[in-house]
């Protein structure tokens, strides 16, 4: 990756998570205060990873290193479109949520799908988890700023002054993006079948697919919907939402230094498994123990060893191309990866709303979330026999 392009995709991506972060955190505090309907919100999430699928699929059809900056920079665009429905139509934006969740989608493929096509075709072995650590840390300080921030304009201003905010920022982003240089990508027909037969060759990626499987069942799945609105009930404030993300972002700041040192000495990685029970214990603590305390505890372990097999899965799933006769299938690589996900995001949606429905009560949130977080443990055992495979190729 030149090294110009690099500075500015990660002063981006650092942006970009500014904007990002409302998205994760708040957009779903402000629809249930519109709805009070929280199966509503799971309902509307999984349409959006419904979208998504759809869009990484058309996307890396056509997408070429003629129009990849293109599709990276009207991503921006989209963004601002956006914002810009949420400050127009405020609360009216439930009559268009569906439009809205598709339009966001397709701004979120339009991002990652050219990013991640540079990061796997312009990183060595053993640079890409290094890369991932310090794009994961930049970001690390956008969500430390952003939260806290974010709650207090909430608070004492309005969500629409917020939105007037992260539109300004937008416009600053693809203001950015514009001095960015052509993308690089292998132009080629999209080859799935072909591609396929010949990664039947090599275990690790077997071992990748299944731990993105997992992983979207559990950490990167109905998850992240639901955390936020468990410490906002608990909380009752945008504000103490965000100051509890900001602190914890710092944590995972910490963490992810921690992991490029332990790069840097090329440290052998046996942690995962440990790391992926330790946070379901902490789940478990939420469900015996339902308390504030409990919630703060589970917070400290997504936020330290969750964050630090979040990264890894990333750099490894990047990495694992990276290998002899099937490093030119990127995009290839890319679609099978995220119909593995989109798998584990159905079945981490569907446990969700069905027990959601069923028991129709908040506190079986957490429930919900301790029985996700078992599979976090698969998906590791996965990680680590990648890792292992990974070892020997290098």
């Amino acid at each position: 990756m030149e090294e110009k392009n690099q500075k500015l995709i990660t002063t981006i991506s650092f942006l970009r998570n500014f904007i990002k972060v409302f998205f994760t955190l708040f957009f779903n505090i402000y629809v249930l205060k519109i709805v009070s309907d929280i199966g509503f919100i799971i309902e509307i999430n999984f349409l959006e990873v419904v979208f998504k699928f759809i869009f990484v699929f058309a996307i890396n059809k056509i997408m070429t290193s003629k129009n990849a900056k293109f599709f990276y920079s009207s991503s921006f665009v989209l963004l601002v479109v956006c914002i810009g429905l949420l400050l127009v139509l405020k609360e009216d934006i439930i009559k268009y949520i569906v439009l809205f969740k598709l339009i966001y989608g397709l701004e979120e493929v339009c991002f990652s799908c050219p990013l991640e096509m540079i990061i796997m075709g312009a990183n060595s072995h053993g640079s890409i988890s290094n890369f991932e650590a310090n794009m994961n840390i930049f970001n690390g300080i956008a969500t430390i700023l952003t939260p806290i921030f974010s709650g207090f304009i909430i608070e004492k201003f309005s969500y629409t002054v917020l939105f007037v905010i992260l539109v300004v920022e937008a416009i600053m982003i693809i203001v950015i993006s514009l001095y960015i240089s052509k993308f690089y990508i292998e132009d080629k027909k999209l080859n799935i079948k072909e591609f396929w037969q010949k990664s039947k060759n090599y275990k690790h990626m077997d071992y990748i697919y299944k731990c993105m499987f997992y992983r979207r069942i559990s950490a990167q799945g109905a998850i992240l919907t639901l955390l936020p609105i468990i410490l906002f009930l608990k909380l009752n404030s945008e504000l103490g939402v965000g100051s509890y993300n900001s602190l914890f972002a710092v944590l995972t700041i910490i963490c992810l230094s921690l992991l490029k040192f332990v790069n840097k000495k090329k440290i052998k990685k046996k942690f995962y498994i440990p790391f992926a029970i330790v946070v379901f214990i902490s789940t478990l603590i939420l469900v015996f123990v339902p308390s504030f305390v409990a919630i703060i505890i589970y917070y400290v372990c997504m936020n330290t060893f969750a964050a630090v097999i979040e990264s890894e899965s990333c750099s490894l799933v990047y990495e694992a191309i990276n290998v002899d006769d099937i490093k030119t299938y990127n995009r290839e690589h890319e679609v099978v990866f995220n119909i593995y996900m989109f798998f584990g995001q159905v079945i981490s949606y569907a446990i969700a709303f069905i027990l959601y429905k069923f028991f129709y009560n908040a506190n079986i949130l957490s429930v919900v979330v301790s029985i996700l977080m078992f599979f976090l443990i698969i998906s590791c055992i996965y990680l680590q026999k990648t890792e292992n495979e990974m070892q020997k190729l290098r």
